[in-house]
This record gives C-alpha cells, structure tokens and sequence, in this order.
C-alpha cells in the first residue's frame, strides 16, 4: 500500500466499449473530492469496440500546492496498474510502466483484442504468462480476479464490474482516502447508481477485509456438452443415442462425433446428422485411413454442414436459455424482466439464399428492378425479442429450418461441400498424407459474406494448386507433412491469403530443387 502523502499514478487499460472511461471518471472525481490534486487523459485505441483505450491519471494529496501533472505515464514511474481487460493489463505490464512498488489491479474475465480476432484459427494470447507477470512484478501487491462473476453471484450486474475494481483499487493502493469521496463520484455520475455503490463497496471491503477472491491463473475451460445437450428435446436426445448406439468408434474419434450429431440434429433434423455419419464411415472404409483424417474431417465437416444462417441465427436467439443468460449476466432477478432488442443486419444474398432456387430469383429479380444495387444492400432491422411481436418474428425466421434443405444456399453448400470431400477421397488415393492434408484444409472455411468467400478461393486455389506441388515435394523425398501444415497454417490466419500459401510452397519445392521460385499469379 501507498504511503500517506505520497503521489499517485496510475495507468488503466481497457478495450473500447468497457467503461474505461467512467472509471477514470470515478477516479479522478473521487480523489478531487477527497482534497487531492487530481488530472486525467485518454488515449483512445483503433475502434470504438474492441481496440485498445488507456487513460492515465496523477493525482497529489495536497491540493494546495500547484504543480504541474504530466499527461503520460512513464516507464518504470506507475504505482497503480489497473486492468479491465487482461491483455490490455497485460500489455501494460509488458510496456515496463510499473514501478517498484506498484500494485496490479485487474480482471480475468476476457474481452478478446481485435487482433486475437481477426486471424481464422486460435489467435487468443496464452493468459498464463500475464499471471506470471503479475506475480513477479508484485507478489504481494496484485489483485487479480473474474470481476463480473463476483458481482453476479452478489446479485448485481456484470456491468457494475468496473466499480468493483475501482474499490479494490482504492483499498490496496490509496492511503489515507476512505470509500466515502469515491462513493459521491459514482453518485454524482448517475450511472446506475445503486449497483455500482454497492460493487465499489463489495471491492473495497474484500481488499480491507484480506478476502479478496485472487485468481491465481487461467480458469480452466468449461466444457459445453451438458448445454448443447439440454437444447435437445428429449425425441432428439432418443434420436442422438439411437444413432450412436451401433457405432464403434474409438475414444479419440468419438469426442468429436457425439457432440458434431447433437449439434447437427439441433441445427436442422436427423437425416442431416445421418447424412454425415455416412460420409464419415465411407471416409473411415479407405484402405490405410488414419485417425487423423477421420478426425480433420469429423470436426471440420460437422462445422461446415452446420454454415450459420438467417433461420439458425433467429433459433438462437430465440432459445429460453438466452433470456436467462441475459438475465444472469446484469444480475436481474428473473420476477423483474427485462427488454431485449436484438439488431439484424441480413444482406440480399442471405435473405435470398433461404428460400427455393425458384423463390429466390423471383426475389432477386423483382429486388434489381427496385433498387439498382439490390445484391450489395443489406436490411438492417431491430427487433424486441421480449416482444410478442418482436419474439414471433424471429420465431418465424427460425421456422424456415424446416426448409432449409429445399433452398438455394442449401444446395450452394452441399456442392461446395462435395467437393471438398471428393477432393479428400482422391487426394488420399494418392497419398494418405495428402489426403490429411486436404481433410485438415476444411479448417479455413469459416466467416460469412465476402469472408467466407475469400476463405472459399483459399481453400480452392490449395486443394487445386497446392496439392499437386506438394506431391511433387513427396515424390522428391521432402516432409510433404511439415511442409503442408506449415502452408495451411498461413491459410487459416487470416481469409485471402491463397497467394502466400501457394508461394511458400513453390519456394519449399524449388528449395529441394534448387530452382528459383516461379512468382504466382494472383
């Protein structure tokens, strides 16, 4: 803890959207209320949701003295780190901002950056290494914990996190300041008021107290069977043991299988999860199939024959469970109920993509006579969920499920699908390698829109172009494995990268060849 009289500074990282900025708020007005000599500035990060935001505040006990406050923190010169995001904590722990004598306030619960987002596979940073900064940086000095699950199971909003963090901040870190000016600050801003005194309250306490709920390391991954489960009527869960019951598949193979057959049956009926079954045991009858392959395709084609649409998106939300999830999340007692607004924002070719080829040009047609650029339009609409007709509306999206296999993105789907597992089947005739190889391709797939189309034309321009190279690879005695999986993993980090893929592998080949790499065209 501070010494009495002595100055404060203090660097706040957080993500767009989180409330940065009415902490700093508190801060500072709580401190100036308290006869400090307090300033603040914000940096503001590369989006309004989700990109990087800092504020720094320095703050003296004696406002008497007029001194001048920098507007930016210096390394090694921070005594209160606070993080309403971790990556972003982490990042300032990275940046060398925090003194000798500093304590780390901060939240577990994560906020995934905009650049852990945006690569096609797992860009998510490992938060291990973020708690291992924490602890030796301020062994005796940080306050880590999942500040919206402590206020919840207090019966409050996840929203009123930030005001549990700042009283914990003040608690640990400020000598001197009791909760009282800080508890005026939060008054004064007229931002749910009631829950964010009692979160400031519940965090001051819980540092003063020794009871503070620290978080040690990542929490482990909650696994989600039990959920998908319970989405099942109890017809569908018959059907799912029904389809499982004379299968021997292997406990590697399985873990993928159960819950891609409950996913499938719940995103459209029993014959589609029947449908991939079959395909899954017509890829398992190859002579020298390997579990590798079995298992690229059970994930990659259980994702692929569920491809997210209007109906499934109004299914989802829809679900009871969804309400109550809202519910639990702002700590509202269900008794008192609450308004959903959910926003839509379909575009011409997803609303045309759900009906019948013959429905769907009508559509088109009658849209390109309407409006000139009817292809490249989207339909915003906001909906009450909560409504009667907000909730029947969505409820009636959801219904055209039933005709999802008669419409025209059904059939767009499945040809593209077939001929991804077509190209598996000769691909592994060739080579069982290769056939792995083009099974784990199926990974790249992923997104909506332009997205998922740019993601198309990667994986095309691979199975294509690229399989025929590393053939040649193997055929000249190179690790057509290693190399393969380096390409695709250039494939999967971001959409539109077909180009780089297949120029790596042009360079791997001329590498054994000794031959200068032919540049690709785009």
């Amino acid at each position: 803890m501070m010494a009495a009289g002595k100055s404060l500074r203090v660097l706040i990282g957080t993500v767009g959207g989180q409330g940065g900025g009415v902490l700093s708020d508190w801060l500072v007005h709580g401190l100036i209320n308290a006869g400090w000599d307090a300033v603040s500035i914000g940096l503001l990060g590369i989006s309004q949701r989700g990109g990087t935001v800092t504020y720094y505040c320095e703050a003296a006990p004696d406002r008497s003295r007029r001194r001048t406050h920098s507007m930016f923190a210096m390394p090694g010169d921070v005594n209160l780190l606070i993080g309403q995001e971790l990556l972003e904590l982490g990042r300032l722990m990275g940046g060398g901002y925090a003194s000798s004598d500093c304590v780390i306030v901060g939240n577990t619960a994560r906020t995934y950056a905009t650049l852990e987002k945006m690569p096609a596979e797992e860009g998510i940073f490992d938060s291990k290494q973020i708690f291992t900064a924490a602890h030796d940086l301020a062994p005796d000095r940080h306050y880590l914990c999942n500040a919206q699950a402590v206020v919840v199971e207090q019966g409050l909003s996840a929203l009123s996190s930030n005001a549990f963090l700042l009283g914990a901040a003040v608690a640990a870190a400020v000598e001197g300041v009791d909760d009282a000016p800080f508890v005026e600050a939060i008054k004064a801003s007229e931002i749910n008021v009631k829950a964010n005194i009692a979160a400031f309250q519940l965090g001051y306490r819980l540092v003063k107290e020794g009871r503070f709920p620290a978080q040690s390391g990542p929490e482990a991954a909650r696994p989600d069977a039990s959920r998908r489960a319970a989405r099942l009527s109890a017809a569908e869960a018959a059907t799912v043991e029904r389809l499982l019951a004379q299968r021997r598949d292997s406990a590697e193979l399985a873990q993928f299988v159960r819950p891609a057959v409950e996913n499938l049956i719940d995103y459209m009926d029993e014959a589609h999860a029947a449908h991939y079954l079959e395909l899954l045991d017509r890829l398992a009858g190859l002579p020298g199939v390997d579990i590798a392959t079995l298992k690229a395709f059970a994930r990659h084609g259980a994702l692929w024959l569920a491809y997210e649409d209007i109906p499934r998106v109004a299914q989802l939300k829809t679900r009871p469970e969804r309400y109550l999830q809202v519910l639990r999340e702002h700590g509202i007692k269900p008794r008192h109920g609450v308004e959903v607004t959910d926003f839509l924002v379909p575009d011409a070719e997803q609303i045309v993509g759900m009906l019948p080829p013959w429905m769907g040009r009508i559509v088109a047609g009658v849209g390109g006579m309407l409006m000139r650029d009817f292809d490249k339009r989207s339909f915003p609409l906001r909906l009450g969920s909560t409504t009667v007709s907000g909730y029947w509306s969505l409820r009636t999206l959801a219904a055209f499920r039933g005709m999802r296999r008669r419409s025209s993105r059904y059939a767009h789907e499945m040809d593209l699908f077939k001929r991804w597992y077509d190209a598996i089947g000769a691909a592994h005739a060739r080579s069982p390698v290769l056939g792995c190889l083009v099974a784990e391709a199926g990974r790249v797939v992923k997104g909506y829109g332009r997205v998922r189309d740019q993601a198309l034309d990667d994986l095309w321009g691979f199975l294509d172009e690229g399989v025929l190279i590393l053939e040649r690879i193997q055929r000249g005695g190179g690790d057509v494995g290693a190399v393969g999986r380096a390409a695709l993993k250039i494939l999967a980090s971001e959409s539109g990268t077909r180009v780089r893929c297949l120029a790596a592998l042009q360079k791997a080949e001329a590498e054994m060849g000794d031959v200068p790499p032919m540049l690709h065209a785009a």
